[in-house]
């Protein structure tokens, strides 16, 4: 085996490992939880054993065995045996026996008994304004609109410092230093000579003469001025009539010297600083806020603090900056406070803590109600988004789990932003037993959030059939024709958020994905009947999360994540309900059988480079990268129409890429990672343009490609063959589309 193989395969080992260890960590959590409470004596059970016996006693009838996938859970068979994807041992799926129309994919009953071992709660999804409390740490600084240097306005020497230590409180006015500087000794004796002219000109009876002394006298009264002295001194120099060796500086303002840069006997050059001070009858406190804080920290907003200088006193300041950027080692934002300090009991470099109360009127909702909240402990979160099991009504024991957008946490709660409604019942406590219970049966669970099929049903006996050997099934749910044309439209949407995201136009990005979040509002109510709307409604959440979300995209890269959330979950569900399950539809009219002959080229040129990854031979790839080229510099779109043309430019643009990338990849991993957007290029080009071929095209889907993104490929047959995997998981994959020529 070589490197590539080795690498994948111990990818692939330490899957199936997390997988099994998870599932065994569920069933541990559970059987523990539940020996707790039995009786001493008693024959110990695990709660996996105990939550289906509750269960049982409902009829006594012994339920019917389903066998699936811990990886794949859409693979639901009646008789064990291997995954058809994977290969790995299917596991048994109980069902439940109660009778009634199962409502969500992720839901699980418990019997009384069962719920009192899990010690579930619940607690009503309300909507209410709360009084927040958000508690920040800091220090104090120096207000730095209220520093002061005193500097050399001349060259000189310092002969004298009045002050000569850092942390001197001194008031404006006090004499700082004496200096000397002959500069200033010239200026002084111009003042004098120019006083002396005014006065010898005050006798002529020329009104230009007396004109020009007293302009003469202004003049050098403002140099002075400029040189450092001060109006009175200038004065006095002006009545005394000789100038002085030294001249004294004095403080601009009042505060403390925090710095002093020379010492007597000094020369300074012009500029150069000789004291810092600082004011701090008002002073910064520089606070500490993570992001999850932020939603609550206004500008204008009053904050108390405390330090532990003055044990019992309070202080309070006015919220006047929010730091535009996050320091990314801290995950922090700097939010800074003016407070007014008269007594100088607060001094730069105290440490402080901070509380912020936010009052009921100032925490609304976007459209200005107030948010719906559910309680801090109900929410199993993963990031932005969270799973909340609701307890449904009208069913004693009934829950559903549900993955919700929560916004910022406010205090006790969470606000919900996309999920729930207000009175709905949410489980507080044994959330986390449920969502194990759920894991072990097979079903999307917070651990493993992506939906399998329906349950157990036409479509799963379809698929089964169609690994068997059989022809590839039709679309098992009929949607209504208003729910198919509004997934049309979303499909397209999701195309041309494809490009927008790649071209990193934030603004326009988050519009877009906001048009999607309308749209699948629309679609919502559009499940059909049975158990295909189970998976209508998983997905259809899923993707107004995903664009809710994307709307509020804060970089680029986060757009890209939630682009590939949203077109993975998009993609399921045309693929499941979408009229493009089955048999592709037929090319569009405007692309000539002479167009579709050089693609029908293409195609059997880049099977090469398939078969070769596949077959775990990157030297094999690269050669069928460049007889591919080849093949794709001979294609001629001079013969489409302007509406083909426009296809075919945004197929070819990922198909060169991917043929760039495999050009310059060195290792089997780089080449098979370039293969992926050739492929997605070439099946593009296939299904909106043809390939004129002698045989039909599959496209083939592996959900575990690329760490569970998830990616697909073209071949002549349906017998897979996995090129991103190759020997490691050769056989990891499912067709989902047949292309035929018309």
């Amino acid at each position: 085996m070589n490197e590539g193989q080795g690498k994948t395969g111990r990818r692939f080992f330490s899957r199936r490992t997390g997988a099994v260890l998870a599932l065994i960590l569920a069933g541990g959590l559970l059987g523990w939880g539940a020996a707790r409470w039995l009786m001493p004596g008693a024959p110990h059970r695990s709660a996996v054993e105990q939550l289906p016996e509750a269960e049982h006693g409902r009829g006594g009838a012994e339920p019917a065995t389903i066998w699936t996938c811990s990886m794949h859970p859409q693979i639901q068979l009646p008789e064990p045996g291997k995954c058809p994807i994977c290969f790995m041992d299917l596991i048994p799926l109980e069902q439940d026996e109660s009778g009634s129309a199962a409502r969500s994919l992720r839901e699980i009953r418990l019997s009384e008994g069962a719920r009192r071992l899990a010690r579930v709660q619940t607690s009503p999804v309300i909507r209410k304004r709360p009084g927040i409390e958000t508690r920040l740490t800091g220090e104090v600084a120096y207000d730095e609109t209220r520093l002061g240097t005193i500097t050399a306005r001349m060259g000189g020497r310092i002969d004298r410092l009045y002050v000569d230590y850092t942390g001197a409180f001194v008031k404006k006015g006090q004499p700082m230093a004496e200096i000397y500087s002959p500069e200033l000794y010239g200026a002084q004796s111009e003042l004098i000579q120019a006083v002396k002219s005014l006065s010898d000109a005050s006798e002529s009876r020329l009104q230009l003469i007396r004109d020009s002394a007293r302009r003469t006298v202004e003049a050098a009264r403002e140099k002075l001025r400029l040189l450092g002295m001060t109006a009175a001194q200038v004065d006095a120099l002006g009545k005394r009539g000789t100038p002085l060796e030294h001249v004294t500086l004095y403080a601009p303002l009042a505060g403390v010297v925090i710095r002093r840069d020379v010492t007597e006997g000094v020369y300074v050059a012009t500029g150069s600083p000789i004291y810092t001070v600082a004011d701090i009858s008002r002073v910064w406190v520089m606070l500490d806020a993570y992001e999850s804080d932020l939603p609550w920290v206004r500008e204008g907003a009053e904050v108390q603090f405390r330090t532990d200088a003055f044990p019992g006193r309070s202080f309070s300041g006015r919220v006047v900056f929010i730091d535009p950027f996050l320091d990314e080692k801290t995950r922090t934002v700097r939010v800074r406070l003016e407070a007014e300090n008269p007594d100088f009991r607060l001094r730069p470099g105290m440490i402080v803590r901070a509380v912020q109360r936010t009052g009921p009127e100032e925490a609304v909702a976007s459209d200005g109600e107030a948010p719906l909240l559910i309680p801090a402990s109900a929410p199993l979160v993963t990031g932005r988004r969270a799973v909340v099991y609701v307890a449904l009504s009208g069913e004693e024991g009934l829950y559903e789990g549900r993955e919700v957008v929560l916004g910022p946490r406010a205090g006790d709660w969470y606000v919900v932003r996309e999920g729930l409604r207000e009175g709905e019942e949410v489980v507080t406590r044994g959330a986390f037993k449920l969502d194990s219970a759920l894991q072990i049966q097979a079903k999307p669970s917070m651990m493993a959030p992506e939906p399998g099929a329906a349950p157990a049903g036409a479509h799963d006996h379809a698929m089964e059939t169609h690994a068997a050997g059989g022809a590839l099934p039709e679309r098992p749910w009929s949607i209504s024709r208003s729910a198919e044309q509004g997934l049309q439209s979303l499909t397209g949407d999701v195309k041309a958020l494809e490009a927008l995201v790649a071209s990193g136009d934030l603004n326009t990005v988050r519009a877009a994905f906001k048009g999607v979040h309308e749209r699948i509002g629309a679609l919502t109510d559009g499940a059909p009947e049975g158990e295909g709307g189970l998976l209508w409604r998983e997905l259809t959440l899923l993707i107004r999360n995903d664009s809710l979300l994307g709307s509020e995209a804060v970089d680029a890269g986060e757009a890209r994540f939630l682009y590939g959330e949203l077109s993975r979950h998009a993609a399921r569900l045309q693929s499941d309900f979408g009229s493009a399950r089955g048999e592709a539809p037929a090319v569009p009219s405007d692309a000539p059988h002479a167009f579709r002959r050089q693609i029908g080229d293409l195609v059997l040129a880049y099977l090469r480079v398939s078969e070769a990854l596949a077959a775990d031979e990157a030297e094999g790839a690269r050669k069928g990268a460049h007889t591919l080229a080849g093949v794709m510099a001979k294609v001629d779109d001079g013969l489409l129409s302007a509406h083909a043309l426009a296809l075919w430019q945004d197929a070819a643009r990922r198909i060169r890429t991917g043929i760039e990338g495999m050009h310059s990849a060195k290792a089997i991993e780089e080449l098979r990672a370039a293969f992926e957007p050739l492929s997605s290029g070439l099946i593009s080009a296939v299904s909106e343009l043809g390939a004129a071929l002698e045989q039909p095209v599959f496209e083939v889907f592996c959900p575990m490609a690329f760490d569970d993104r998830g990616a697909s490929w073209l071949q002549l047959d349906d017998q897979v063959r996995n090129p991103y995997f190759g020997a490691a998981m050769l056989a990891c994959g499912e067709v989902k589309r047949r292309f035929a020529e018309p």
